[in-house]
């Protein structure tokens, strides 16, 4: 390791553990004001505004799947109640795929396609506000998966589709490898959220494929393509195992660089495998649920049947389905590096979820942190996959000693390359306006040393 690399972990060292995060001073009215967030209060707010009011770190999800600007104005103007979420997205799947159409007796194959791709996106959408109608839910993502996977080979001739072997079952994949790779590669996996499908966050690959990363998108277990093979569950720790096997069949990939990334609820399934596989080399988790257990009651009665639906128990009380998915006995067995990144103005998850996550962690773990941001950080989704991408090649990189020099695995040392790395990328490709003191000043957060794993935790 070089001199610079051993200033930098004496530098990170020696800073105190008490930190402060810049936030949102409206958090505490806004979360006390998301109980209040059912049906009846959308409506009346549709009626009053049409779903153009929705925040504007949502509308950012819908600039990063492509879809135009103007589309998404008109769509979201014709929504006056919830409960034509759902049909005003479908009509416009049905305007792309008329433009589908009509590109295809114009022989412009590539366009066609890409109306095709902007039907699904629309279709994707449309579902994931609709509670009452499983037969709809189910059609639409459907739609996604197929209308997807057929413009997939000419949009994006790079990718493979793949299904992954999953205890019994198979599993749904997109499989992405960078082009003009001589050596073995790093891996990412990303994991879905409660409401991504593996078509959306295959869209937020490019900047690991361009640091030469493989990728392969999956739909967890009650997600997406697979939201009928099995609930989501807190158990689904060996979700990976199918990849391991994927990377076993392929000689251009190294199975000591395999890292997990999951948004959300994503996060805190990226969380569990990496607490319980120790193939795993580094895990990312952006807006992460640390303890829904603790706020679920106060969040959104809407975000409350999500949570029953994605767990597939209606009948279950969300505080008692919650509670499954608490982190505080897990983060303990966790021996690699993390990134969190969190959120201020985050009304889906608490910010403090990432905070504590963070901080439980201790020396192997990272913050970084958005202060204007929001739930998933739609809005900045270049900044954080390319931070992301930097972080987990650099680990990688240390991990097997490329260049010449001496393999590291200890994980706090992994932590810190990890860390000078997201520095430099901040430092050489600044994004709006990211202070490079963030890094520095607050976004890592210090704590004391955790104790020593016993013997029976490895």
């Amino acid at each position: 390791m070089t001199d610079e690399i051993d200033a930098q972990i004496e530098q990170f060292s020696e800073r105190v553990t008490a930190v402060k995060l810049p936030g949102w001073r409206y958090a505490p009215e806004a979360w006390r004001w998301s109980r209040q967030i059912d049906k009846r209060s959308i409506d009346n707010l549709f009626r009053a505004r049409s779903a153009r009011i929705i925040p504007g770190s949502l509308k950012a999800r819908f600039t990063a799947m492509g879809i135009p600007e103007n589309i998404v104005h008109d769509t979201l103007g014709s929504i006056r109640s919830l409960s034509q979420w759902g049909n005003a997205w479908i009509e416009t799947a049905q305007r792309f795929l008329g433009d589908y159409r009509r590109q295809v007796s114009g022989d412009s194959g590539f366009s066609a396609d890409e109306a095709k791709r902007l039907a699904a996106m629309c279709y994707h959408f449309a579902q994931i506000l609709i509670f009452d109608d499983d037969r709809t839910v189910t059609l639409c993502r459907a739609s996604t998966a197929s209308l997807f996977a057929q413009a997939q080979p000419r949009l994006y001739p790079y990718a493979h589709r793949v299904r992954l072997p999953w205890r019994t079952i198979e599993l749904p994949a997109y499989y992405m490898v960078p082009e003009n790779r001589g050596s073995q590669t790093g891996l990412v996996v990303i994991l879905n959220g409660a409401s991504t499908a593996k078509e959306e966050t295959f869209l937020w690959s490019r900047a690991f494929i361009q640091r030469g990363l493989a990728v392969i998108v999956i739909d967890s277990p009650g997600t997406g393509e697979a939201s009928r093979v099995a609930p989501y569950s807190p158990e689904d720790v060996d979700v990976l195992d199918g990849v391991f096997e994927l990377v076993g069949e392929q000689p251009n990939l190294d199975p000591r660089r395999v890292s997990v990334l999951g948004v959300s609820m994503g996060g805190n399934q990226a969380m569990r495998c990496l607490a319980y596989d120790r193939r795993i080399l580094a895990g990312v988790a952006v807006t992460p649920a640390y303890d829904p257990a603790r706020w679920i009651n106060r969040a959104s009665p809407l975000i409350q049947r999500q949570v029953q639906a994605l767990s597939g128990t209606p009948g279950m009380s969300a505080v008692e389905l919650a509670a499954g998915f608490d982190l505080k006995s897990v983060v303990s067995r966790i021996r690699r590096p993390v990134l969190v990144y969190g959120a201020g103005r985050d009304l889906i998850v608490p910010p403090g979820d990432a905070q504590l996550l963070a901080s439980q962690l201790g020396g192997v773990g990272t913050l970084v942190w958005f202060a204007d941001g929001g739930h998933c950080l739609y809005d900045r989704i270049p900044q954080w996959t390319m931070e992301s991408a930097d972080w987990i090649d650099a680990i990688g990189r240390a991990r097997v000693g490329e260049g010449g020099s001496n393999p590291i695995d200890d994980a706090r040392t992994l932590a810190e390359i990890g860390r000078a790395a997201i520095a430099d990328s901040a430092a050489s490709n600044p994004i709006d306006d990211f202070d490079d003191d963030d890094l520095h000043d607050y976004a890592r957060l210090v704590t004391p040393e955790r104790e020593p794993a016993k013997p029976d935790e490895e």
